[in-house]
């Protein structure tokens, strides 16, 4: 990979974009792309400037199934310019979940002649940084945890994507919220491309209902229902953390839902970039007398 940099995905249809950057190049084009299409690359700047509105194609360039800014490495990939060019994906996607990202890069490989080859597993946090510091860095990288994505953009392996898609077209695809978590160490780490629905409570309805409880629909109103279940003698939480190479990864949703409501912001975003262990006071809720102490500790 040109320069060691690490790429760094996390957008499905600006993950086109930035497979089409590993194509065409940043400041640079990669090894592969030197490899499959020795053209020059063209300044990341004047990729900026160019007009975000989605381009009307040529008589000689095929239809692309998703809109595209034109002037861009993406235009460019679809007209054929990269065409044989191989690009390697690496992240956390194992079993099914490869197939489904291969099944989304259909229309794309078919309408640029790219190849995307996903070569990631449930192994990637371990084994990412190994890949880095061998110079075998993937193309393309999908991070899920923040904080080791932090630590490689401090180490200068990120490339900014900001510097090869216009801006003006990423505020089109984003809300400025989304593009403001994107922000670590002073640059762009990356684009989104998806968000999990996490955390969810399931509990006993007929039970509940039996003991005349009622699901809280506020922070203090489930302390007080923890503090209740506790003094009747029961555990009011359960999660289970075994999961193989992802155990405990449970326990660390939970752990950032308890941040968010209990500590500062600061701390938050100390926690998830790192440079706040798990095992700080800060990263715990505040512990009281009585029993919704023990109940919260359960949680974490």
């Amino acid at each position: 990979m040109s320069n060691k940099k690490l790429w760094m995905v996390l957008g499905l249809v600006l993950l086109l974009a930035l497979a089409l950057a590993a194509c065409g190049g940043t400041t640079t084009p990669t090894e592969t792309a030197q490899e499959a299409a020795p053209t020059e690359a063209a300044a990341p700047a004047e990729e900026a400037a160019a007009p975000t509105e989605a381009a009307a194609p040529a008589e000689d360039m095929p239809m692309a199934a998703f809109p595209y800014p034109a002037g861009s490495f993406l235009e460019r990939a679809i007209a054929g310019e990269f065409t044989g060019t191989v690009v390697t994906v690496d992240g956390p996607f194992a079993d099914a979940d490869v197939i489904r990202f291969d099944k989304s890069m259909v229309a794309f490989e078919e309408a640029t002649g790219i190849d995307v080859q996903y070569i990631g597993g449930k192994e990637f946090e371990a084994s990412i940084s190994v890949r880095v510091d061998a110079g075998d860095a993937p193309d393309i990288a999908d991070f899920p945890q923040p904080g080791l994505l932090a630590g490689f953009v401090g180490q200068g392996k990120v490339v900014d994507p900001s510097s090869y898609i216009p801006a003006e077209w990423l505020s089109q695809q984003y809300n400025q919220s989304w593009l403001d978590m994107a922000q670590m160490n002073g640059q762009s780490a990356g684009v989104w491309h998806r968000f999990n629905g996490k955390s969810l409570v399931w509990y006993p309805k007929a039970q509940f209902e039996a003991a005349g409880y009622e699901v809280p629909t506020t922070w203090d109103e489930l302390v007080a229902l923890m503090d209740t279940i506790v003094a009747d003698g029961d555990t009011p939480w359960c999660i289970g953390v075994e999961s193989g190479v992802a155990t405990g990864w449970a326990a660390t949703d939970w752990t950032e839902e308890m941040m968010l409501r209990t500590t500062s912001l600061e701390n938050y975003d100390a926690w998830v970039l790192g440079t706040l262990p798990f095992a700080s006071p800060k990263s715990k809720p505040p512990s009281k007398p009585g029993a919704a102490s023990g109940s919260t500790t359960a949680m974490s």
